[in-house]
């Protein structure tokens, strides 16, 4: 994948790109929050953002050229407040833990596979092992298998807890948006594009690892109520406002 472009203030010759850096400001203000580094993904044409950190002085912003291109700056404004709120609620330090849950109970199953897969079992039937030989071999392979079953076992069981917790934060982080910007209007359209025509999905080959960290869903589910880390775009506009169900596009 394209390493995501930096934005700094000596070289921002788009105008898109001084205004994010305007809005970031803005919005580092309103909620007294420290000018986070940012970083733009240019191959990603859909609408996303996300940011990662352990600490607020230590936070990463990173937007898609999609969301640049696509979102006026009311709507920008809604969708760089709503990563905001996960740094001011500490949500950030929370994604990067379960990324890093999740990779470590992937890592057991992983481990697994290499011991099923590493010519065990063209030892195990060779006529010149030893029987002390092939019990190694045959352990070997029960417990590849046994770590191969709780590895990918456990990490369902972990995308659902990762995912139920995700729905939950995504909607207040809605609603610190509205807090930040005193303008609904703004995510809401923002929210309104991305269901009625430019989308969330990423290109990006690691979209479902860290699909929970992001704007709007970066993947499709197949489970989509119980592993969608994102709540259904219609219920994230319910809950704020019923009138912006009705709208079928934004301005």
């Amino acid at each position: 994948d394209t390493l995501p472009r930096p934005i700094v203030r000596q070289d921002q010759r788009r105008p898109a790109d001084r205004r994010l850096r305007n809005v970031i400001e803005e919005m580092a203000i309103a909620s007294g929050i420290p000018v986070p580094r940012t970083f733009v993904m240019e191959q990603e044409s859909a609408i996303n953002a996300l940011v990662a950190g352990y600490r607020p002085t230590e936070a990463v912003l990173v937007v898609t050229r999609g969301a640049l291109d696509t979102l006026t700056r009311e709507e920008l404004q809604g969708v760089i407040a709503h990563e905001f709120s996960h740094i001011f609620n500490a949500d950030m330090r929370l994604n990067m833990r379960l990324i890093a849950v999740l990779a470590g109970i992937l890592a057991i199953g992983k481990v697994g596979e290499l011991l099923l897969h590493a010519n065990t079992r063209t030892r195990f039937f060779n006529r010149r092992s030893g029987k002390n030989e092939a019990a190694g071999v045959f352990f070997l392979i029960i417990l590849g298998l046994a770590m191969m079953v709780i590895g990918y076992i456990g990490l369902f069981f972990g995308r659902l807890i990762k995912a139920a917790i995700s729905r939950q934060r995504e909607l207040l982080a809605d609603a610190s948006s509205v807090q930040f910007t005193r303008n609904p209007s703004g995510i809401a359209n923002a929210l309104i594009k991305i269901r009625n025509q430019h989308g969330s999905h990423l290109v990006s080959s690691h979209g479902e690892d860290m699909s929970h960290m992001c704007f709007g869903a970066t993947v499709p589910f197949h489970l989509q109520y119980l592993l969608a880390t994102h709540p259904p775009v219609d219920e994230r506009l319910k809950a704020l406002g019923g009138e912006w169900l009705e709208r079928p596009s934004g301005p």
